[in-house]
């Protein structure tokens, strides 16, 4: 019995990561609060370059409930903001695989996230000025959005 306990606590243990779950974000980002996002991707050159603020997630809204939600969040957001916010969504996958990795995973990478989802709220400079890790709520997403175009919640 208590071999089978022990062993039962082990399996758990191995699949649980910082972030609570495997798949879960964690770590610390590449591109932390203050500095310069890397826009490296055309369609982030191109919002940059339209003078928009960027929310950028990386997730996986067909395997994730999280960045599901995550991504009908910024969704919403974006379609009453289009005018000042690009919402970009960028493939993140939590594990490795082999094969030729996405642009998607190259600039993941880049930005050092480890699981999803992230999302990150770019400024009009290109400077991060957010950043959830995991699962973020429409008003707590759109009161950090309001922060960084000045607008008064």
């Amino acid at each position: 019995m208590v071999f089978l306990l022990c062993l039962y606590t082990s399996l758990i243990v191995a699949n649980i990561s910082y972030g609570g779950i495997r798949g879960a974000p964690e770590g610390k980002p590449l591109a932390g609060v203050g500095d310069r996002a890397p826009l490296e991707a055309e369609d982030l050159k191109k919002a940059h370059g339209d003078g928009k603020v960027i929310l950028l997630m990386f997730g996986n809204p067909d395997h994730c409930r999280y960045c599901e939600k995550v991504w009908f969040n910024i969704m919403d957001i974006g379609s009453r903001y289009e005018q000042d916010v690009a919402v970009i969504g960028k493939r993140h996958r939590a594990a490795e695989f082999w094969g030729p990795e996405s642009e998607d995973a190259v600039l993941g990478k880049r930005y050092g996230v480890i699981g999803e989802p992230w999302l990150f709220i770019i400024d009009r400079e290109g400077i991060v000025r957010h950043i959830f890790m995991g699962f973020a709520g429409l008003t707590e997403i759109e009161a950090q959005l309001k922060k960084v175009l000045g607008i008064p919640f």
